[in-house]
């Protein structure tokens, strides 16, 4: 037996994932099976073959539209992947068979689970750990499919040191590295992160996340280093922004002072081809702004003298407005005592009498001339009982000349409403006088503010010229250099601490180059042609031949030696799972093609136990195996074109029908 891996013994004796059954599911009720592929751990080859027939033209000669492609689809689907590409093989699997679907046997870890997924749209996914597969068809097992992915999410991204890709924080999935696990046909196998062609796995970053996330799976990146990666990437980011501002910073004093300019040249109504500052001949913007300084300065002076004179005129004509007030209350009075006499109504001409006299002070208060309170003083008293006689008088004399008391009383009417228009008159001449002094104090007040305005402005002008003149920077410029400096000096101690993390994990990478160099020795029948370069973001696995062949043969050595890597370490976290599809029609030549088969097996000999292999490698190919790997242990499925039984669905697949499933 060949011994070329070199390796005691591995260190577990089956994959961490790997599908032991797959079953096509014509009808689920009643249960009727397709086709049922038996599958085993170590190299499980599906082979279409070319027709034997001699009438077999073209495409169908090739061991083309046989299913292949589909088979690996339909792998993705029962390991949870709902891509695009996926749907659009169940609308055509359903249009054939609309109560069908796939099931398969899954092992993930120590857990065995039997899985179920429909073609069709409107039926349910189910999963459970069981033993038959009727069981979880007819619902006597119970249906646990979110359980179901749960597990692969645990088993693969939950053995991660961070479950987030540094720089972005975004979450991991298990369809990321499943994408890795099923590389598809339509990629052509031309670049070792290239694992999906027009699907889109939602990377933030496509070029540097797929490295991130093979660093660790194949245990490169514990947590001391996952937290100096993003320790790198927070610095990194606080460093382009700073670059990114600096620049701005040391443009903003000639933008500012240009701008500055413009608007005070605008303001001052100076021309562009004026001087800023004063000279002996010719207007300047700083002469400009004296002259207006000054204009404004002498007309807030006038304003304000205007103002002065305006609060007197109008302390006046308020003075002249209260008097106008009281005399048009007294005439009121005088109105309805007039009214009283005429109407011998002697009630209202008493209340109305001692209003007038309140009005005129001679109810309560003190009288000034004898110094003595009015109700002490023998005048007002003698006012007051004079109001009696009067009345007496006044109203003998009103039934003795009641004409006479009504012209008096028109009088009297006519006097009140001429003293009511002229408080009217002096109301609105105040209001006036009130309105022209509050323009002036906005006058005022704007003048001030432009004026003051218009200093700082040339304050700031004159300043932003000496500070270039002096050759100075800003503040803030000073204080982001210096901030970039600070960051730039944590990233390089961050970038020493990770080449020594790095180094410290040396006995892991020269584990990984090490059998890189055993592999490919073997594929390539010489020793140094292949290497591994860990810090590569395009070629990790790198062959020092050109051409395609060789291109594609850098993605299978990579793939091969990460599938041999994961039975043979406990650093790994790949699941030891890996399928290709077709990677022969991706111009790979027929003997490197042929010596890759030949070392997948010898690994599984090596590597395998008892029957059991510690990977499970599927492929798919159109050319034929190496006659010592076309039997039945190697070979577990035959497919051939212009043949419908050995067709993947025993069929030509319709599109699905619309309102039909």
């Amino acid at each position: 037996m060949s011994t070329w891996l070199k390796v005691n013994s591995p260190v577990r004796t089956q994959p961490r994932l790997w599908v032991e059954t797959i079953w096509l599911v014509e009808s689920r009720d009643p249960l009727v099976l397709m086709r049922t592929i038996n599958l085993h751990t170590g190299l499980n080859i599906v082979w279409a073959k070319e027709s034997a027939s001699n009438d077999a033209t073209g495409l169908a000669s090739a061991g083309h539209g046989v299913g292949k492609t589909s088979l690996c689809l339909l792998l993705r689907y029962v390991l949870g992947d709902d891509a695009p590409t996926i749907t659009g093989l169940r609308n055509k699997a359903a249009g054939s068979f609309p109560k069908g679907g796939v099931a398969a046997k899954v092992h993930v870890d120590d857990d065995v689970w039997l899985v179920f997924r429909p073609y069709g749209s409107y039926s349910h996914s189910m999963a459970s750990q069981c033993d038959e597969l009727d069981s979880l068809l007819n619902g006597t097992a119970p249906n646990d499919f979110d359980g179901y992915g749960r597990a692969l999410e645990q088993f693969s991204i939950g053995r991660f040191a961070a479950r987030s890709l540094p720089g972005t924080n975004q979450p991991l999935e298990w369809r990321h590295l499943l994408a890795w696990c099923i590389r598809e046909q339509r990629t052509r196998f031309d670049g070792f992160y290239h694992w999906r062609e027009g699907e889109g796995l939602g990377f933030k970053r496509p070029r540097r996340d797929p490295p991130l996330l093979v660093g660790s799976v194949l245990g490169l990146v514990d947590q001391e280093l996952d937290r100096l990666l993003r320790d790198i990437e927070a610095e990194q980011k606080q460093i382009e922004q700073h670059k990114e501002r600096i620049p701005e910073l040391e443009r903003a004093p000639a933008f500012a002072l240009a701008h500055a300019d413009r608007q005070l040249r605008l303001r001052v109504r100076a021309g562009e081809d004026e001087p800023v500052f004063a000279t002996t001949v010719g207007e300047s913007v700083e002469s400009r702004v004296q002259t207006a300084l000054q204009a404004a300065e002498r007309d807030e002076s006038r304003w304000e003298q205007e103002v002065a004179r305006a609060e007197d005129v109008l302390a006046e004509e308020q003075v002249r407005l209260l008097e106008l007030i009281k005399a048009r209350d007294r005439a009121d009075l005088e109105v309805g005592i007039a009214k009283s006499l005429v109407d011998t109504n002697h009630a209202d001409y008493e209340r109305l009498t001692k209003l007038r006299e309140r009005l005129q002070g001679l109810e309560g208060g003190r009288c000034d001339l004898g110094d003595i309170e009015f109700n002490a003083c023998h005048y007002i008293q003698e006012r007051k009982n004079a109001v009696s006689i009067t009345w007496f008088q006044d109203g003998r004399h009103a039934k003795a000349s009641n004409p006479e008391l009504n012209r008096r009383y028109e009088d009297r009417k006519l006097a009140f409403e001429k003293l009511a228009t002229a408080v009217l008159a002096q109301e609105k001449a105040i209001t006036e006088q009130k309105a022209a002094l509050r323009r002036l104090r906005v006058s005022i007040a704007t003048s001030e503010s432009a004026r003051t305005f218009l200093k700082k402005s040339w304050d700031e002008l004159q300043e932003q010229h000496t500070r270039r003149a002096q050759g100075g920077d800003t503040t803030e410029l000073v204080e982001a250099r210096k901030q970039l400096q600070k960051h730039e000096t944590a990233l390089g101690s961050l970038r020493a601490n990770e080449v020594r993390r790095k180094s410290q994990q040396s006995s892991r990478v020269d584990a990984l180059k090490a059998l890189t160099a055993a592999v490919s020795t073997r594929i390539l029948g010489a020793a140094g042609y292949a290497r591994f370069v860990p810090e590569h973001e395009v070629r990790p696995f790198e062959v020092a031949r050109g051409g395609e062949a060789y291109q594609v043969l850098e993605v299978l050595l990579g793939d091969i030696v990460c599938l041999l890597d994961s039975a043979m370490s406990d650093a790994s976290n790949h699941p030891g799972f890996l399928v290709h599809d077709c990677p022969r029609e991706a111009d790979m030549s027929e003997l490197l093609y042929r010596e890759f088969f030949l070392a997948a097996a010898e690994a599984a000999e090596q590597l395998g136990k008892d029957g059991r292999v510690p990977f499970q490698f599927i492929v798919t190919t159109t050319s034929a195996p190496p006659p010592a790997l076309q039997g039945e242990r190697s070979v577990v499925l035959e497919l051939e074109p212009s043949v419908e039984e050995k067709l993947l669905f025993r069929r030509e697949l319709q599109p699905l029908l619309s309102s039909f499933e």
